[in-house]
């Protein structure tokens, strides 16, 4: 009995370890395939300043956003 739930047990950790490195080498492909579109720095952030604005309208009714700036640590 106790050899049977060893075995089932290395069994499970190795098809666990297989599933991760096949997901991993997957991610890595889709990576190299497709990557990230570097964006200029004047690029257009419209869609980013437009979830913020309405973020604080929802957060502060009445307020109006004048200006956004980034804080870099």
């Amino acid at each position: 009995m106790q050899l049977n739930l060893l075995m089932m047990c290395i069994a499970s950790f190795t098809a666990v370890f297989c599933v991760l490195a096949f997901l991993a080498i997957a991610m890595r492909l889709i990576i190299i395939l497709f990557p990230e579109k570097v964006i200029e720095a004047g690029g257009d952030d419209a869609a980013i300043y437009a979830a913020i604005t309405s973020t604080y309208a929802r957060l502060y009714p009445g307020t109006k956003v004048t200006g956004i700036k980034e804080i870099k640590k």
